[in-house]
């Protein structure tokens, strides 16, 4: 597979990073990842390594505020930015490949992020894939914000406090753990207050956003996710026909990035879910 790396200049002016990772031959699909809070677009290579050689090609950004791109770190004024810059993206990958479908893989944060950005552009979807999802967010952040961020959101929306965000609950592999933890590019110990109203009140608000979605759906989760809760709740909620949604026994946070034997369930059954709606 081929590696490309570029910049586009996303709202508000800010310098967004993004990767692409190119099939052999011409691609018979575009999925553009949507990565979660505190980390970036790199840490997707189980689902490159799957997809690109079946010939899916990949487009991913780090948003704003995290890995490669500008702004403050962990930082967002409204999720609605993170929908923009997203858009701008699939303007990018959708000049470039015109003719083919487009799927949107979100996770965590991020599943968030695509959810809005369905609600707002779902006729530019041919399908939506969601892991890490729910309808609210890990417990000190969410209880934190309950208290103060209305307020700290508005008086200081760049103050930062403990994320509450433990890297042992990611995945049973002990690698992928450690990886996360030393990796320079995630930033996941400190969110600003602003983020994390934003993260409490988009995820809440989620049931009544789902509704209205009519695509096709597969969500993909652990039954033991303490990062993102809620996934039986919100569930109930989706209402398009065709809708896929598989909780995985056991398993933490990050299904895409499990021990070997378990993420390949996962890749697999995300792997043959693209094939039946490319067809």
């Amino acid at each position: 597979m081929e590696h490309k790396e570029d910049s586009f200049i996303g709202e508000k002016d800010l310098k967004i990073y993004y990767q692409i990772w190119i099939p052999e031959g011409s691609p018979k699909a575009v999925i553009q990842i949507v990565h979660g809070f505190g980390e970036h677009s790199g840490r997707y290579m189980n689902v490159v390594n799957k997809l690109v050689p079946m010939g899916y090609i990949i487009y991913a950004d780090d948003h704003r505020g995290h890995g490669k791109s500008d702004g403050v770190e962990n930082y967002v004024d409204s999720f609605d930015l993170y929908v923009e810059d997203e858009k701008k993206l699939y303007d990018i990958a959708r000049e470039n490949h015109p003719n083919i479908p487009y799927f949107m893989l979100g996770h965590s944060m991020g599943s968030g992020i695509a959810q809005y950005f369905a609600k707002k552009y779902q006729s530019l979807l041919d399908g939506l894939i969601l892991s890490g999802a729910g309808n609210s967010v890990g417990d000190e952040v969410s209880g934190f914000i309950k208290v103060m961020s209305k307020a700290m959101a508005v008086l200081a929306p760049k103050m930062t406090v403990d994320s509450g965000l433990d890297p042992n609950f990611l995945s049973h592999d002990p690698q992928v753990v450690q990886a996360y933890i030393d990796d320079p590019l995630v930033h996941y110990e400190k969110v600003t207050a602003r983020l994390g109203k934003e993260m409490l009140v988009r995820f809440t608000n989620l049931d009544e956003v789902v509704e209205e979605l009519t695509l096709p759906l597969l969500v993909q989760c652990g039954s033991e996710d303490k990062a993102v809760f809620g996934i039986d709740e919100l569930k109930q909620h989706y209402t398009m026909e065709d809708k896929t949604v598989k909780i995985y026994d056991g398993l933490y946070h990050e299904v895409y990035n499990e021990v070997k034997d378990k993420r390949e369930i996962v890749l697999n059954e995300l792997a043959q879910w693209l094939e039946n709606h490319i067809k």
